[in-house]
């Protein structure tokens, strides 16, 4: 990685499913950055508890204010807050790696960026197999028991769906001259997928035990 490559943490402090879940996952991530990479570096936080425990060990903290810390603030925004506010320029690439990971290491962080450069790629998000029902056979909840498809077809046979993947924010990468191209979940037509297993994002305690089960 060159020094056009910075690394954003976004770490909220509240959270609905699971209350403080990112300071009880912020070392889990941390730890799998080699410290010559804290340089370039950047926490997002509104959590005195982590904005303290940055400035501890040394980590860049960028604090967010109050209008980008609700519920329905977009990542997208608090990206460009920071890219606004800090030593993030134009020609940059920005690697997004949300603390709801807690699986990921560096080599899958270095795998992801490579593919990144190899593909040519503008922004980057990951995916990974459904392993549940095939989309083709989901409706939309009318009022009055009724549905509708929420995937257009007239298809039969199971072996004639189009292939699928669910996509992740495992490791997300974009040029910054690319991010008011992008959607709220950070994508477009022109982003890459890079392929993932299957992995925990912890959002509820359930999630959390799983992982820990996982770990034994």
């Amino acid at each position: 990685m060159t020094d056009k490559v910075k690394l954003l943490i976004p770490a909220r402090r509240n959270s609905k499913g699971l209350p403080f879940k990112n300071r009880l996952l912020f070392e889990h991530t941390i730890d799998t950055i080699p410290t010559e990479y804290f340089k370039d570096l950047l926490i997002s936080t509104d959590d005195e508890v982590l904005i303290e425990k940055c400035k501890s060990i040394g980590l860049n903290v960028s604090v967010r204010p109050d209008n980008l810390s609700l519920d329905e603030t977009s990542t997208k925004d608090v990206i460009q807050y920071h890219i606004d506010n800090n030593d993030i320029n134009f020609g940059d690439t920005v690697i997004m790696l949300y603390l709801t990971y807690p699986e990921r290491t560096w080599s899958d962080i270095k795998n992801a960026y490579t593919f990144f450069i190899e593909q040519g790629a503008k922004s980057l998000l990951c995916k990974k197999d459904i392993k549940s029902t095939h989309p083709c056979l989901y409706m939309f909840d009318i009022i009055g028991n009724k549905g509708a498809q929420l995937v257009k077809h007239n298809l039969y046979r199971r072996q004639d769906y189009p292939a699928v993947f669910e996509i992740s924010h495992y490791v997300c990468i974009f040029n910054v001259n690319e991010l008011t191209k992008l959607n709220n979940n950070l994508y477009n037509d022109d982003t890459f997928f890079f392929k993932i297993d299957d992995v925990i994002d912890v959002d509820t305690k359930i999630d959390l035990d799983g992982l820990f089960h996982k770990e034994k």
